[in-house]
């Protein structure tokens, strides 16, 4: 298959720029080297150093490559529009410079979804309202992408107010192609009860970018059971290395086939940055076995 790899910061519990336990940025840089991938994605804002010329040296000196970056905003708060229309200008700035070509779009994490993951049948949902806000706004982080030559991808994530089939469906009726395209996470996918295959299939024309993740099922079972928080999910290791969870690659690889996918997979493995000791060797096998059931 023709399909090029990288990794993200996210691996390394990298969700928020300012945490205390986050390991410095250039360990994390090296890892995703030594690890054997060629690309990064930006990660959250501020983590990765944000001067063009310093940014490209940190990532030359490595030889990677940065394919996406992320905006991990409180899309359904129409309040904040403004602030998440310029963060999404500067992130574009710095991917344009870079040459990165994708941005994923996610709602934040927030209560009450946050205890809510999983919970397809009572998870609490927008009103009409609250939603055509949200798609206001997501109209306009397209439109800024769009003046930066960037292709913004649209993240379904546990935890938010876009997580489930209804939702994800909903918004790409709503959005148009040309102003929004679609990140398919296969982990994500499984947490919030669809069939990352399905998915690929039915919006096969606006697939453009990947997130390979792999869950574990029993820690799946069991957080959607008791109501588990987002996070603490993510403490308690519901995400694995790829081929050690309960998500279908081998059907992951027909499907791309099918649709004739060619391009880029982040694989990606959200964790506790404080209890992370050893990603490197988990991006590692996540990276081995792709090359050998996936690519090969």
């Amino acid at each position: 298959m023709e399909l090029k790899i990288a990794n993200a910061p996210c691996s390394w519990g990298i969700e928020f720029a300012d945490n205390p336990a986050n390991p410095p940025w250039n360990q994390v840089l090296d890892e995703i080297a030594g690890a054997g991938y060629g690309a990064t994605e930006l990660g959250p804002l501020g983590y990765l150093p944000t001067d063009a010329e310093s940014l490209k040296q940190a990532l030359s000196e490595r030889e990677l490559g940065l394919i996406a970056g992320t905006l991990f905003v409180h899309l359904h708060r129409p309040e904040e529009r403004a602030a998440i229309l310029e963060k999404t200008r500067v992130t574009c700035e710095i991917l344009r410079e870079q040459g990165a070509q994708f941005l994923v779009v996610i709602d934040h994490v927030s209560s009450p979804r946050t205890d809510q993951a999983g919970q397809v049948e009572t998870a609490t949902r927008l009103s009409d309202e609250q939603w055509d806000a949200m798609m206001e706004t997501l109209r306009g982080v397209g439109e800024i992408c769009a003046e930066y030559g960037i292709t913004p991808t649209l993240h379904a994530h546990a935890g938010t107010f876009i997580e489930y089939r209804d939702e994800l469906d909903k918004a790409m009726r709503d959005l148009p192609p040309s102003l929004m395209s679609l990140c398919v996470d296969t982990g994500h996918c499984v947490y919030a009860g669809m069939d990352p295959c399905e998915v690929l299939r039915t919006y096969s024309d606006r697939v453009k970018y990947l997130h390979f993740k792999d869950i574990n099922a029993d820690v799946l079972k069991a957080s959607v059971a008791t109501d588990t928080d987002f996070y603490t999910a993510i403490g308690n290791n519901i995400f694995c290395p790829l081929g050690q969870g309960c998500v279908d690659f081998d059907a992951v690889r027909q499907t791309l086939i099918e649709i004739g996918f060619k391009g880029w997979v982040t694989v990606e493995q959200d964790t506790d940055p404080a209890a992370k000791s050893d990603a490197k060797t988990d991006a590692e096998q996540s990276r081995m076995f792709i090359e050998q059931t996936v690519i090969a």
